[in-house]
């Protein structure tokens, strides 16, 4: 009995020593690629990527075409951060480590695992949903790491499709005296979502004159709109993030419509320019008058720099027609405040803009107008919307519709074709 006994006691002893080389061992783990139906995956590379994390922070590696600087605060940071001066000549960049996906990694059972997920441009990382093995996981809420013991084979993967959404900013319209700035829906205010397009239109308020207007988008915030107010735009303005639109044409209700493409920061769009019509013929007039006498007693202006805050000089607009033969389309000029006239070359005052309005009772014409002007639009596709109207005197329908070219600042070329 005692001979059984040892035995049992041998055996036991011997299992709990081994017991811990039975039980760990490693795992392997998983992580899956973004799926190539995924929009944008092409053009910004994967929608969304893992990262490895070192104490909470995301790993850099060193890469030449990197986004990030290490600065002295031990941080990484991108240019736009980082005063120029600070920034080293040749100094490297960084870029965040990234976990190679679909290559299966073995990691000890029962450790840690650690890592964090970016997207690229496009997608909104806060909509990013992790999976392992089909269960959704949460991100520390301070950090936005990804923690979790192994205590078995994982397979880690990121909700696709809906779940997955865009970027999203805002497009801020604001009306003022002699108009209203709207979408075509009358809305005033929007979300756009990354490299949309996004239209919108300016309606003149009766006995206001648009012939000066000028619209303008700031796109992105400097982050100091709190501090400076109304002069964060002038400031928008030095650092090129201020772009002046060029009219699309004029709807149905007689509105200028203005797009501002690829948006991909949020958007202020503002409009000067409006003045009550009397007051506009008015300044309109001194100007012209102004530089009549200054060209005949041959004074320049143009050192003092008058001529481009004053707007006293003339720019050259050409209209080249590309057109077939026998082409059913007429067309009439409307400059600043003078009266309606037809011709193929003519000059304007700086700033001042050029209404042209084209008419046909040729449906086929109508349907294939093309207007484009350079600077501005070169190349530009835009079609306008069409009103039908009826000549009682002949008892025939025919087409009308309406470009405008805002803000004319140097010699002008105004292409009209079919196609």
């Amino acid at each position: 009995m005692k001979k059984v006994l040892s035995v049992v006691l041998a055996v036991v002893m011997m299992l709990a020593v081994m017991a811990p080389a039975f039980a760990e061992g490693t795992c392997t783990v998983t992580f899956k690629s973004a799926s190539s139906t995924l929009p944008y995956t092409d053009e910004f590379g994967p929608a969304y990527y893992f990262v490895k994390s070192e104490g909470g922070y995301p790993c850099f590696v060193e890469d030449p075409d990197g986004l990030y600087y290490l600065a002295n605060d031990g941080r990484y940071h991108t240019r736009e951060e980082l005063v120029e001066g600070s920034i080293p000549e040749g100094a490297p960049t960084y870029s965040p480590e990234k976990i190679a996906t679909d290559t299966p990694i073995s990691v000890e059972q029962y450790s840690n695992l650690s890592f964090f997920v970016q997207t690229n441009d496009v997608y909104n990382v806060a909509t990013v949903t992790v999976y392992v093995n089909g269960q959704p996981v949460a991100k520390d809420a301070i950090t936005g790491e990804y923690i979790m013991q192994v205590v078995g084979d994982l397979t880690i993967e990121v909700a696709e499709g809906s779940a997955l959404q865009k970027n999203s900013y805002n497009v801020v319209l604001t009306s003022g005296t002699g108009y209203s700035v709207r979408m075509p829906q009358n809305e005033n205010y929007h979300v756009a979502y990354y490299g949309e397009d996004f239209r919108f239109r300016v309606r003149i308020v009766s006995g206001y004159s648009d012939a000066d207007m000028k619209v303008t988008v700031m796109r992105g915030d400097s982050g100091l709109e709190e501090f400076l107010g109304d002069d964060a735009d002038l400031l928008g303005k030095i650092d090129g993030r201020s772009e002046t639109l060029v009219s699309d044409g004029v709807d149905s209700d007689g509105c200028r419509l203005y797009t501002i493409k690829n948006i991909t920061s949020n958007c202020k769009v503002s409009v000067s320019g409006v003045r009550e019509k009397k007051k506009a013929d008015i300044l309109s007039y001194l100007k012209r008058i102004l530089k009549m006498i200054l060209d005949v007693f041959k004074i320049d202006t143009s050192f003092l720099g008058l001529d481009d805050v004053i707007g006293l000089t003339y720019y050259t607009v050409n209209i080249n027609e590309n057109l077939p033969a026998g082409t059913d389309l007429d067309y009439i000029m409307v400059t600043g405040t003078t009266d309606p006239f037809k011709m193929n070359q003519f000059n304007v005052m700086s700033g001042e803009s050029v209404t042209i309005d084209f008419v046909t009772y040729d449906p086929a014409v109508r349907d294939s107008l093309r207007v484009t002007w350079d600077p501005g639009n070169p190349g530009g596709t835009y079609r306008n919307v069409w009103t039908a109207k009826l000549n009682r005197s002949t008892g025939k329908v025919y087409y009308t519709t309406t470009f405008m070219i805002d803000n004319i600042t140097s010699t002008t070329n105004i292409n009209v074709s079919l196609g």
